[in-house]
């Protein structure tokens, strides 16, 4: 079995920007941020670290926040070569003497935010755990990707090692290349991956995907070893206002979001709502972030 994170990604925090920390009791919770989130947009990341400088074990149990109708506590984790991102029932463990980051296998999802977090806000939020109970901490909005700071060498970037980069095949044409591309990296014998529809404007191109009753969008962009995953995401790269945050030029934005447009009235709307499904934006490493976490060595089976 192919041992990856499927659209596991580079959900940075660092420490230089976002310095400010809160204690309750044993506990000490560090460096709270988010990343900002695209126009219309519903579903918010935050990050954080808790270190527990106790003897007794504690647990984050529940999190809110005014900014959002819910605030989840999220894990992702492979299953059969895919991953699955879902609320964390029962809330995580806080080992005495051990620091714990939600960052990128745990994470705060903050759901049915009416107001897209902007770069440069605050977002006041409560973190309530088992023994220490509440504490009110203030997440730092940083860029829409990417690293949340400029001390990137404590970011815990998407592990590549056990993808074999040198393997995706760079066909001239996207709508042979993207699918292979994808399947190379994502699919698995039980679990086969639908790629459809793919649309492309100069060097980006979204693709629809669907595995095993799951579905969203994936954002690619054609570098130096043909196309990548930028991004996944559900709605959120549906229009042209949302892919000019992450990237994309005036021009190509507009023009992508047009043939998306197209593409996706051919479909069936039980697969439309498929992708619209996907919660959030998942960014991945860049080519050049996958070569230096050593993106060329083969992957195991």
């Amino acid at each position: 079995m192919k041992t990856f994170a499927i659209f596991a990604a580079t959900l940075f925090v660092t420490s230089a920007a976002f310095a400010e920390d809160y204690k309750a009791g044993d506990l000490t919770i560090s460096h709270p941020a988010s990343h900002a989130m695209v126009p219309g947009a519903k579903v918010g990341d935050g990050f954080v670290t808790i270190t527990n400088n106790g003897t007794q074990p504690d647990r984050l149990i529940a999190a809110r926040s005014a900014r959002a109708g819910q605030v989840q506590l999220h894990q992702m984790k492979i299953d059969n070569g895919i991953m699955i991102m879902g609320e964390l029932k029962g809330g995580l463990s806080l080992p005495a003497g051990q620091t714990i980051k939600l960052a990128p296998d745990y994470h705060l999802m903050f759901m049915n935010v009416e107001k897209p977090f902007k770069q440069g806000e605050k977002i006041d939020a409560t973190l309530t755990f088992e023994k220490a109970g509440d504490v009110q901490v203030t997440f730092a909005v940083g860029k829409i990707a990417g690293p949340l700071g400029p001390d990137d060498e404590q970011s815990p970037a998407m592990d590549m090692k056990g993808m074999d980069m040198s393997s995706m095949p760079v066909a001239d044409d996207p709508q042979q290349t993207i699918p292979k591309t994808l399947k190379t990296m994502f699919e698995t014998a039980d679990k086969p991956l639908t790629v459809e529809p793919i649309v492309v404007q100069g060097d980006w191109a979204i693709a629809g995907w669907q595995q095993d009753g799951r579905g969203g969008r994936a954002l690619l962009k054609n570098g130096h070893h043909g196309w990548n995953v930028h991004l996944c995401s559900g709605d959120g790269i549906k229009d042209a206002a949302s892919l000019q945050k992450v990237g994309l030029s005036t021009d190509d934005a507009t023009a992508l979001a047009a043939r998306l447009r197209d593409a996706e009235a051919k479909l069936d709307p039980k697969i439309v709502a498929l992708f619209a499904s996907f919660e959030g934006t998942v960014m991945m490493a860049d080519e050049e972030s996958a070569a230096a976490a050593g993106g060329h060595e083969g992957h195991s089976k």
